[in-house]
């Protein structure tokens, strides 16, 4: 294991930075399911923590301009 894979976890912290979420439906079973990708300039840490079926917990950050952004889209569906 690389001494950079190592350091990060011993952190136990990961910063995977801003991230979109995608849609995508569950075919026959109907319902959607919501995705995250992660990005793959950390592939070698995906990999390991994989490799060793590491559990993790997902916190998600919201942007501090997040009222703007719903703003703007409320406006945009209004223009419709």
């Amino acid at each position: 294991m690389s001494n950079i894979t190592e350091q990060l976890l011993k952190a136990k912290l990961i910063d995977v930075g801003e991230l979109r979420i995608s849609r995508t439906t569950l075919g026959k079973r109907g319902g959607d399911r919501y995705v995250l990708y992660l990005p793959l300039a950390r592939r070698y840490l995906w990999r390991r923590l994989h490799e060793l079926d590491v559990k993790v917990r997902v916190y998600v950050e919201l942007p501090e301009d997040i009222e703007d952004v719903m703003k703007a889209k409320t406006e945009a569906v209004a223009i419709r």
